[in-house]
């Protein structure tokens, strides 16, 4: 009987062989585990897909969240420069200075250490700089320092003209409110609140040892020169030329006078530039700033042609040209302003 299965079986295999059934079952097989991998491969694919459209999703929310924040930052901006600009327009002209003074670079520095004495218990001492060509307006964070200094002062402030900036010192009760305007430019705004005043920026300022070449400029007698540490002049010239005083009366002769005195004019302004051109090639890359004084709109137009990448400063100071006290011009540049708020 054994036999006889085993013989059947034998058969069964050979006929199976022949007849290629195991060979499809084994392609169907093979064919069931690749539908099963694709299968797989699908399902790993859709939950890849789900989670990118999630994070699209997420990407588009926060686009628009950030968008949002940006409009309203912009908005809030514009506010403020609106609040700002009509704080100064509703300053009453009648508002000014309580004094305007000079100072001396040694009465300047005397003045800062008394300043830097003083201290309050907590920190609500205001020291603002704001730097040249630029305003409180402009100012990082304005409305936390709006919050600190009242609007009439910060109204007063821009009414400033500075070609080199000011530093403000300010407390809460109004018994300092002092500003400071410079000979030299401040390069960078800043300000903070603490219980001392922060002098250390307008300090480095005054004694920094930088090279400055000078124009005092004034028709028929004007001056320039060059300081390698703003102190001393390590080079000058004076130039003097004869240019008619301005004539009182009308008429014709009023007309050719006039005109004789531009020519004497044109006369000195070529002058000068040729001694300010001997000064600039000697010291060409010693020069950190020119300061320009006297006469502005005539200095400006003596230094017009002169192509130099020097930061130019217009000084306010009515400076006297004297030959016995050279020293004295960069002193009377040097000099720094003080307004009394």
């Amino acid at each position: 009987m054994i036999e006889k299965d085993k013989v059947v079986g034998n058969i069964s295999s050979l006929f199976n062989k022949y007849s290629g059934k195991e060979e499809l079952e084994n392609e169907i097989n093979r064919l069931q585990s690749h539908i099963v991998e694709l299968e797989l491969d699908v399902r790993t694919a859709n939950i890849r897909y789900e989670k990118s459209i999630e994070s699209e999703k997420k990407a588009v929310a926060a686009k628009q969240e950030a968008e949002e924040q940006l409009n309203a930052l912009d908005v809030k901006l514009k506010t403020l420069e609106h609040e700002v600009e009509k704080e100064r327009i509703d300053v009453p002209a009648s508002i000014s200075f309580a004094c305007n003074d000079q100072f001396s670079k040694q009465r300047t520095e005397e003045f800062l250490r008394s300043l830097s004495t003083i201290g309050y218990n907590d920190p609500s001492l205001v020291s603002l700089y704001i730097a040249a060509d630029e305003s409180p307006a402009s100012i990082k964070d304005y409305e936390l320092l709006a919050e600190r200094v009242d609007s009439k002062t910060l109204a007063l402030a821009e009414k400033v003209g500075s070609s080199t900036g000011f530093v403000l010192f300010h407390s809460p009760d109004h018994m300092i409110n002092e500003l400071l305007v410079p000979p030299l430019p401040m390069e960078k705004s800043s300000w903070n609140a603490d219980n001392k005043f922060d002098i250390s920026t307008i300090s480095e300022l005054l004694n920094k040892n930088a090279g400055v070449c000078v124009l005092v400029a004034h028709a028929g007698e004007s001056f320039t020169g060059f300081s390698l540490d703003s102190q001393d002049f390590d080079s000058f010239q004076m130039i003097k030329t004869s240019v008619k005083a301005k004539h009182a009366k009308g008429g014709f002769s009023q007309r050719r006078f006039e005109r004789l005195r531009d020519e004497d004019i044109a006369h000195h302004i070529d002058k000068v530039r040729i001694a300010m051109k001997d000064i600039l090639d000697e010291f060409r890359g010693s020069i950190d700033y020119m300061i320009l004084a006297g006469d502005l709109p005539l200095a400006k137009e003596i230094t017009s042609d002169i192509l130099l990448d020097i930061t130019q400063v217009y000084s306010s100071s009515d400076v006297r040209i004297e030959k016995h006290n050279i020293s004295g011009i960069m002193k009377q540049l040097m000099t720094c302003r003080r307004y009394r708020l």
